[in-house]
């Protein structure tokens, strides 16, 4: 039974009589549940369901709630629609009395759907019993304590007065419809979603996603992607500082085929890197996929720009040790498109092959990056990218504060990338003269990208 089950159970004629009415019709009325799927109402109709088969019903989901809140809603929706008797009705005042007493009586009248007097006249009894205190002062509607007037008691419909009609059910607690209505609320206000979707059920389970729902009268979903973007927001907030960072920055020569021993395990938390695109250097991919699987963090990222000459041997070595997650487009735009004579094309994008160490759990990312018109940047190597497309993939991979490594560091510009970006950067490259070039320029740039 529910801990929400505020009466007890049918009676075995009762339960026929529904079962044979839901076995007919169906459910009529919604099973309610609150946002950790806990049912607040609908306990005996869900069990007729689950025992003839019947997975499709109408649902509602109430977000929001307090416990004492939970417990009110489903006191209020059995005084509606329930057949009871007038003592089982008086028994389900007193149970609220003795949750709340410090309710006024209009307020509980109100949750419960029943005259201020009866609730008055119930109080009384309680407190002269001595089960519930007496309070000089009551909480009500608007959430402000005033002084608590004295019950005016008057008799009791009889219990052979008409009964309310099963479909008459009470208007649910309030639901937020729109951000005006949120935005006036000066009370707590739990939040309605009828029928909800796998996807709402588990973002209602996020505490931060129904307080967001509550505060802008929003869907579960949009609130969800709210909250996401923000922290997302937060996550990529960064501030350089005045002078170039040189404990941030390690720069040294090395060739990576010797293991990079130099580099500490699990200590990166992306490579992003631009190897060589000719046949002779195809092993080198080889090389790079294990110095990947050592060096990377446990949800860490290979991210390797390269050609396309050649695309099923690079992907395959570089599948020794990584395990293969996208390819992303990097697009290089303009009139300086090289021409692949041998295969009558002329490109204007290259692959960016995306390989992880375990499953990934980050940000969404899109797969398409742009560089700048014209941007083909070398000056400082004769393989070199535009610092502009590097800037934009180092922002989509990577957080502040963490470690970029480029094995192949060429002009250094994956490294200019990652200062600019509030980044920690290794970078290594077998050629004593580019790591000066590239250390020469890091400083250069990094005075610039603070401007």
């Amino acid at each position: 039974m529910s801990e929400y089950q505020v009466m007890p159970e049918l009676t075995p004629e009762e339960y026929a009589e529904l079962r044979a009415d839901i076995a007919l019709r169906g459910v009529m009325v919604p099973i309610e549940y609150d946002e950790l799927g806990n049912i607040l109402d609908g306990y005996h109709r869900l069990k007729v369901c689950s025992e003839l088969g019947i997975k499709d019903f109408p649902k509602v989901v109430r977000a929001g709630m307090t416990e004492t809140e939970k417990l009110t809603h489903a006191r209020k929706l059995n005084m509606a629609r329930r057949q009871l008797t007038a003592g089982q009705k008086r028994e389900l005042i007193r149970d609220q009395l003795r949750a709340t007493p410090e309710q006024s009586d209009r307020q509980l009248a109100q949750r419960l759907g029943v005259d201020h007097k009866t609730i008055g006249a119930q109080r009384k009894e309680l407190e002269g019993r001595g089960e519930i205190p007496h309070v000089e002062t009551s909480t009500g509607a608007d959430g402000k304590t005033y002084p608590r007037k004295p019950p005016t008691v008057t008799q009791e419909a009889p219990a052979s007065a008409p009964q309310r009609s099963t479909t008459d059910i009470p208007e649910p607690l309030p639901i937020i419809h729109d951000k005006d209505t949120a935005k006036d609320t000066v009370i707590h206000k739990p939040v309605t979603v009828f029928n909800p979707t796998k996807r709402e059920v588990s973002a209602m389970k996020k505490p931060e996603v129904v307080a967001r729902m509550q505060e802008i009268g929003t869907s579960a979903l949009n609130a969800e992607k709210q909250l996401n973007r923000e922290a997302k927001a937060e996550r990529k907030a960064y501030e350089l500082t005045d002078d170039f960072p040189e404990e941030k920055c390690r720069l040294f020569v090395a060739d990576i085929r010797d293991g990079l021993k130099e580099i500490a395990d699990e200590s990166v938390d992306v490579i992003i890197t631009d190897p060589p695109y000719a046949r002779e250097y195809i092993g080198l991919y080889g090389a790079l996929s294990r110095v990947a699987q050592r060096v990377l963090k446990a949800n860490g990222s290979l991210i390797v720009m390269t050609g396309q000459s050649y695309l099923p041997e690079v992907m395959q070595e570089l599948g020794q040790a990584m395990l293969y997650h996208w390819t992303m487009s990097y697009l290089t735009p303009g009139g300086k498109s090289p021409q692949m004579f041998q295969k009558r094309v002329n490109t204007f994008w290259k692959p960016l092959l995306w390989y992880v160490k375990s499953e990934y759990t980050g940000d969404y990312v899109g797969d398409v990056v742009k560089s700048p018109v014209n941007a083909n940047e070398k000056d400082y190597h004769e393989w070199g990218q535009s610092l502009g497309g590097m800037l934009e993939v180092v922002e989509r991979m990577s957080n502040p504060e963490d470690v970029v490594f480029d094995p192949f560091l060429g002009g250094g510009t994956t490294g200019i990338a990652a200062m600019c970006k509030g980044r920690n950067f290794i970078g290594t490259d077998i050629e004593a003269g580019h790591i000066e070039v590239s250390r020469q320029r890091l400083k250069e740039e990094y005075g610039r990208c603070q401007k």
